[in-house]
């Protein structure tokens, strides 16, 4: 029952979604799943947009911070206690907006399972909608393959072989600007008078960069078609992040340029 469950709700949608843009563009795989890739991100943009936001907002902790430390710089206890209650209230979001990310995960599982099908020949007749199967039973076809219904090759890449240095490259340096954008309106690490705060900057980085290897090495070992979703969902990822923070990082990029001239120039983001 519980099978039967997860295939309605879960393959079968992806199947078919799949199936309709295998038949659009001539049975290319490649193509495919960047489309569906770029659906599935669509449906998910008001999500993602309010988890951003979220994770934005942990820039507001700075200046609460520095309020309270001028409060009660002359009591320590209360000091330590308020500084705490704000990172127990306000860090709640960095929490939110790692949790939303977690939703992809999901989705990757599922279109690994129908991709693994497809390339082993298994897809279930039953899986094709029945208002697709005029145009989508070649694509459940044992011979899918061999006979070229599914065409496995995109820009020159065998989507099904392993070890693709290509797309590892691009999804390192793409998983690095991510990071760099997520993190760019990070504030600085608090002094936090008889608390050790760690420097978050310095964690930030080592984590960054723990992450552009990590997932240099997954998309390396993985199927090439791993590789191209990745580097899909990573791309639509930055290049939506700057078109919601594109005020944010003209600014920055602004005062960037004016500090290699020798020119200082106030950022309404931060604040000291």
């Amino acid at each position: 029952m519980l099978w039967m469950l997860f295939t309605e709700i879960l393959y079968r949608p992806i199947f078919n979604i799949l199936a309709v843009f295998l038949a659009i563009f001539g049975g290319n795989l490649g193509v495919a799943i960047i489309l569906l890739t770029v659906t599935i991100r669509l449906l998910m943009v008001k999500q993602t947009l309010a988890g951003n936001d979220m994770q934005k907002g942990m820039g507001a902790l700075q200046p609460k911070l520095n309020e309270i430390q001028e409060k009660y710089k002359d009591d320590p206890k209360k000091l330590s206690e308020e500084t705490m209650k704000v990172f127990k209230t306000d860090g709640k979001g960095a929490f939110k907006w790692c949790l939303q990310m977690l939703i992809q995960i999901p989705v990757f599982i599922w279109l690994y399972y129908v991709i693994r099908h497809m390339a082993a020949a298994t897809i279930p007749p039953e899986w094709l909608y029945s208002f697709f199967h005029g145009f989508g039973a070649r694509f459940v076809d044992a011979q899918a393959l061999q006979n070229g219904a599914i065409n496995t090759h995109f820009l020159g890449m065998d989507l099904l072989a392993t070890k693709n240095i290509a797309l590892t490259i691009i999804a390192a340096i793409f998983t690095y600007l991510q990071t760099k954008l997520t993190t760019i309106a990070k504030p600085a690490t608090p002094n936090v008078p008889g608390q050790k705060v760690p420097d978050m900057g310095k964690m930030m980085w080592f984590m960054n960069i723990f992450l552009v290897f990590m997932i240099g090495s997954f998309v390396y070992s993985m199927q090439t078609w791993v590789g191209l979703y990745i580097v899909t969902t990573t791309i639509f990822s930055v290049c939506q992040y700057a078109w919601q923070y594109k005020a944010l990082l003209r600014a920055e990029w602004l005062a960037w340029i004016s500090k290699g001239k020798g020119v200082v120039v106030h950022n309404p983001h931060h604040k000291n």
